[in-house]
């Protein structure tokens, strides 16, 4: 089963040197921690649970580790959430 993240930086209210470094670490954590990307969204082969709880954990261990002016990550995303890969549809490839 595969389980895909989206995680969208609020650019509209942060720098973009600041949301480009964040991703930058963002994206290094997320592969380490076995998703790939596939565009702009992560994918795992794990079930929901896990899959979601690994993608928070590797997201809430950037606040120790950033050294942003304020340190909170959660304020630089603005869409942060999964799903079951199952529920896609890509309307790129013929029905």
């Amino acid at each position: 089963m595969s389980y895909a993240v989206v995680i969208n930086l609020d650019y509209e209210n942060n720098s973009e040197e600041a949301c480009q470094e964040i991703w930058d670490v963002i994206k290094e954590r997320m592969l380490n921690a076995g998703f790939r990307l596939d565009n702009r969204v992560f994918i795992i082969n794990r079930e929901d649970k896990a899959a979601s709880d690994l993608a928070r954990s590797v997201i809430e261990g950037l606040e120790a580790h950033l050294d942003f002016d304020k340190k909170h990550v959660f304020r630089y995303l603005k869409d942060f959430y999964g799903y079951d890969m199952e529920c896609t549809t890509n309307l790129l490839v013929p029905s």
